[in-house]
């Protein structure tokens, strides 16, 4: 009789320790792509504009030298001005300024777009999962403006030969010229650390 008492007692322990089926916690999915894709796109209009209304100001303030030491200065810091919890960063094949160089993630992406954009096809966005270090990366192309080429065009003709001069004096290693109107120029990159636990 006490073996049974026994028994039934550790039978209930048993059985009420275990988790039932519909008790468990459910795992959490995965962020699906459409979510990066929605906030990078807020992200980079942010940062676009901020950094297009600040380039507008430097022009009609001190022209395009101005505009020049706007970017050597400003534009690199205010990259970063909406990235709370992310990093921002802009990046290109042709670069200006060596920090904005591709790292190697960046270097297939923008190497993916160019080749896809040669091919007729059209610029988009990516998204790339790293589950190793559990980083989700966010590319968008960016396609220079008929306003860039004053910086960006050919020299000579679109880059006055003084706003060249001080190109070359702010970015003895420039590469960013010769780009005609809807070339891609670069890319945003936003790494967002994936929400999974």
């Amino acid at each position: 009789m006490l073996a049974a008492a026994i028994l039934l007692s550790l039978l209930a322990v048993i059985s009420c320790s275990k988790i039932k089926p519909d008790e468990k916690t459910a795992e959490k999915e995965p962020i699906p792509d459409s979510v990066y894709t929605k906030k990078g796109n807020e992200i980079v209009a942010l940062t676009f504009d901020t950094l297009r209304n600040s380039l507008l100001h430097a022009i009609s303030t001190n022209g395009m030298d101005g505009a020049i030491t706007f970017c050597n200065e400003k534009a690199y810091p205010l990259t970063t001005t909406y990235a709370d919890s992310v990093v921002v960063r802009r990046t290109a094949l042709r670069y200006r300024n060596p920090d904005n160089k591709p790292d190697s993630i960046e270097q297939v992406i923008l190497d993916e777009i160019k080749t896809n954009l040669l091919s007729g096809g059209k610029p988009e966005t990516k998204i790339v999962r790293r589950s190793s270090a559990e980083e989700i990366h966010f590319f968008k192309p960016i396609l220079l403006q008929a306003m860039c080429l004053n910086c960006h065009g050919t020299p000579g003709k679109q880059i006055q030969t003084n706003t060249l001069a001080r190109i070359q004096q702010l970015y003895p290693e420039d590469r960013a010229v010769d780009f005609k109107e809807g070339d891609l120029r670069g890319v945003w990159h936003i790494v967002f650390k994936s929400q999974q636990n």
